[in-house]
C-alpha cells in the first residue's frame, strides 16, 4: 500500500473512533444537564411554613456593574422566601455601582410585603482595598461568604437576573430533596447571534469534558465544575473545602470551586437554566473571545506546551475529517499523491482495495457532521436556532476559540501577568496560586 493510501487508512480508523468517543461523552454530559424548569416541576412542592425551610444567603459580587446591578438585586429582593438574606459586595467599583447599592439599601425597609411576608434582608459591603495575595472576585466572594448566615450560599454574578419569584426557594427544596450539596445552573444567554451560539457550544464541549460531566451521576471524587452565574452550595460543604481560601489567586475560581467540592465528596448536579436564570455574559462572538482573555490561559495551567497540545488535538478533530475526505477525492481523481508513482496514482483502477480505502476516507467527515448536527439539534430544541446553520459555523467557531486561547496566552506572557478589572496580577503569583486537580481531596488539601 502506498503512503497516501496508508494515511487514509489510518485516518479512517483514528478519526471515526475519536468522534464516536467524543460524541458518546458529550451525549452523556448533556443527559446530566436537565432543564431546571422541568426538574422543579417534577419535584415535590414547597413544604412546611417558610420559617422551617433551610436559610439561604445570596452573595452577589460586583465591580463596575452599574448597568445591571440594580435589576439583579431587585429581582433577588422580590424572591418569596423570608429566609433569604442578600449580601451585595461592591468590589472597588468606580462607575456608580456603590451608590446604586446604597440607594437600594436605603429604600429597603423592614416592613412586610403586600402579602404579609417579611422582606428579605439586604446587606451591602463595600471593599475599598484589595489585600495582597487575593484576586478581586475571589476576595469579594470570600468576604460575602464570611458575612453569610444561611445554611446555603448562592454565589451570583452582578449581571444575573432571576425570572421567577419562587425560584431560589424551589431550587433549595430540590437540592434538599435530592441530597445535593452543589447546584450549578447554566444561564440563559439569549438573545445571541448564530456565530456566538456556535462559539459558546464549542467552549461548552471543552468545559463539559474538563469537568467530566459525562460521569457526574456516579458521584465520584474526581472532575467537577461550577458556573459563576449560579453556584449554590451547602454551607457545610463550602466550609469543608475552606471556602475560597485555596482559590484566592486562581482566575478560574468558578470552575475550580465546583471541582474542589466534587473532589471533597460533595454531591454535585448541573441544570440548564433556560428561561429562569438569565445572564448576557458577553454580547457578540468577538466579545466572548475577548472576555476569555483574563482566564483562558489559566485553564491550561499557564503552559504554552499544554495549549499547543490542545491546539493540535482540536485541529486534528475539527479539520482532520475534511482533510481525509479531500484526500479521498484526490485519490479518486487520480491525483499522484504517492510520490508521483503512475502505478499508484489512480487508486480507483489500480487496486479495488485501494478504492475501498479511498471511499472509507469519507467516513470521518460524515460521522463528524452527524455528531455535530445531533449536538446542535439538542441545543436548538431548548434554546431555538437552526441546527444546520450552527453546524456549518462549527469550523469557524473552533478557529475562533483557538484564537481566543492564544490571544489570552500571548497577552499574559507579554504582560507578565493578567489585567482583570483594572487590576494587574503578576504571572509568578498566579502560577503559585493555581489550584491543581486533586487539591480538594482531604488527604491533599492545605489552607492558610
Amino acid at each position: 500500500m502506498n503512503p497516501g493510501a496508508a494515511l487514509l487508512a489510518i485516518s479512517a480508523v483514528l478519526l471515526p473512533t475519536a468522534w464516536i468517543v467524543l460524541g458518546v461523552l458529550l451525549r452523556r454530559a448533556a443527559r446530566n444537564i436537565p432543564v431546571l424548569a422541568a426538574a422543579l416541576d417534577a419535584g415535590a412542592p414547597l413544604a412546611g411554613p417558610p420559617r422551617r425551610r433551610p436559610s439561604l444567603s445570596v452573595v452577589v459580587t460586583a465591580r463596575d456593574e452599574a448597568a445591571s446591578i440594580g435589576t439583579t438585586v431587585r429581582r433577588l429582593l422580590a424572591q418569596r422566601d423570608p429566609g433569604i438574606e442578600v449580601i451585595a459586595v461592591d468590589d472597588r467599583s468606580s462607575d456608580g455601582t456603590a451608590e446604586i447599592l446604597d440607594r437600594l439599601k436605603a429604600e429597603r425597609g423592614p416592613a412586610p410585603d403586600a402579602e404579609g411576608r417579611p422582606a428579605p434582608e439586604l446587606v451591602v459591603i463595600h471593599i475599598r482595598d484589595l489585600p495582597r495575595g487575593w484576586l478581586g472576585k475571589c476576595h469579594a466572594c470570600h468576604t460575602g461568604a464570611s458575612r453569610a448566615r444561611g445554611e446555603w450560599i448562592l454565589f451570583l454574578d452582578g449581571d444575573v437576573e432571576l425570572a421567577d419569584d419562587e425560584l431560589l426557594a424551589r431550587v433549595v427544596a430540590l437540592a434538599e430533596e435530592q441530597h445535593i450539596d452543589h447546584v450549578a445552573v447554566i444561564p440563559d444567554q439569549r438573545p445571541i447571534s448564530p456565530m456566538q451560539a456556535a462559539l459558546l457550544a464549542v467552549f461548552a464541549q471543552m468545559y463539559l469534558l474538563a469537568g467530566r460531566l459525562y460521569e457526574m451521576h456516579r458521584d465520584l471524587r474526581r472532575g467537577g465544575a461550577g458556573i459563576g452565574a449560579f453556584n449554590l452550595v451547602r454551607r457545610a460543604a463550602y466550609d469543608g473545602i475552606h471556602g475560597h481560601t485555596l482559590l484566592r489567586m486562581d482566575p478560574t475560581d468558578d470552575f475550580k470551586l465546583g471541582r474542589l467540592l466534587k473532589e471533597s465528596g460533595a454531591r454535585q448536579r448541573f441544570f440548564d437554566g433556560v428561561g429562569l436564570v438569565r445572564c448576557p455574559w458577553h454580547r457578540g462572538a468577538l466579545n466572548v473571545a475577548r472576555g476569555l482573555e483574563k482566564n483562558f490561559f489559566a485553564g491550561f495551567a499557564y503552559s504554552a506546551t499544554e495549549l499547543s497540545a490542545f491546539t493540535g488535538l482540536a485541529l486534528f478533530l475539527a479539520f482532520g475529517p475534511a482533510v481525509s475526505a479531500a484526500a479521498s477525492f484526490l485519490a479518486f481523481a487520480g491525483f499522484p499523491f504517492a510520490g508521483g508513482n503512475p502505478a499508484a496514482a489512480n487508486l480507483l483502477t489500480a487496486d479495488p482495495g485501494r478504492a475501498a480505502v479511498a471511499l472509507i476516507g469519507w467516513l470521518p467527515l460524515a460521522l463528524q457532521a452527524l455528531i455535530v448536527w445531533a449536538g446542535f439539534r439538542t441545543h436548538t430544541r431548548r434554546h431555538g436556532g437552526n441546527a444546520f446553520l450552527l453546524s456549518a459555523l462549527y469550523p469557524a467557531a473552533v478557529l475562533l476559540l483557538l484564537a481566543a486561547a492564544w490571544n489570552s496566552a500571548l497577552r499574559v506572557l507579554a504582560r507578565g501577568g493578567v489585567v482583570w478589572r483594572d487590576t494587574f496580577y503578576p504571572l509568578a503569583e498566579l502560577r503559585a496560586g493555581l489550584v491543581r486537580a486533586g487539591a480538594g481531596r482531604p488527604n491533599t488539601r492545605t489552607h492558610s
